[in-house]
């Protein structure tokens, strides 16, 4: 692993600062929904005078309400994307530090096995040409 210098107590930092943010996402689409449902119950409705109304009933809502409908739909499923993407990116970031770690204890590992076997009393062996 050339060129990998990993520090984990620093990702770790990074990795907690960054759920902590990311696991705000929930709560700013509520409120963004919320926004958007009182936007457009309040934007009124188009209606020409005495015929906007059928059967004694009030519009539910105009065109600036279905605007906004329409633009929630499209963007929940990017909010949902977003959150989505952010806990695989942590996760993905959790896992490859860990298997960085893991193989740094296997190396330890071996060079201390390595280190502990018996020694070759006999440099020599069959096959090997020396000059």
């Amino acid at each position: 692993m050339t060129g990998w210098d990993l520090k984990p107590q620093g990702i770790q930092g990074v990795l907690k600062t960054t759920g902590e943010t990311a696991s705000h996402i929930e709560t700013h689409a509520k409120s963004y929904g919320k926004h958007l449902t009182s936007a457009a119950t309040n934007a009124g409705t188009i209606s020409a005078e005495g015929g906007g109304e059928q059967g004694g009933e009030k519009p539910s809502g105009g065109l600036v309400a279905l605007a906004l409908s329409q633009y929630a739909e499209h963007a929940a499923t990017d909010l949902k994307f977003i959150a989505a993407r952010a806990g695989k990116s942590l996760q993905g970031a959790v896992d490859a530090t860990t298997a960085y770690l893991n193989g740094d204890q296997e190396m330890a590992a071996e060079a201390q096995r390595k280190a502990l076997s018996a020694p070759d009393l006999d440099p020599m062996k069959p096959g090997v040409q020396t000059s």
